[in-house]
């Protein structure tokens, strides 16, 4: 069982968090947008998105699509793999 569980060894997991929030940031920050704003579009409190972030709060996939979509971008590049 556990077919689904992602075969990657513990460098590679412990740094995704890193990029998906350094890429959120970024987007952020080139979009002149502050984390209140975006926090609007997820419909989430800022310290919530904040918390995203900072790499501190996972960020669910529904609300990984909404901002791929909102900012043009793929989700592979949002979560660092493009």
């Amino acid at each position: 069982m556990g077919g689904c569980q992602p075969k990657a060894d513990g460098a590679a997991l412990r740094h995704t968090p890193s990029i998906w929030a350094k890429n959120l940031k970024d987007l952020r920050e080139r979009n002149n947008l502050s984390q209140a704003d975006v926090a609007k579009v997820l419909h989430c409190s800022q310290v919530a998105y904040g918390m995203y972030e900072l790499g501190k709060r996972k960020l669910p996939i529904e609300r990984l699509i909404i901002l791929a979509k909102y900012y043009h971008v793929s989700l592979d590049y949002l979560v660092g793999l493009a």
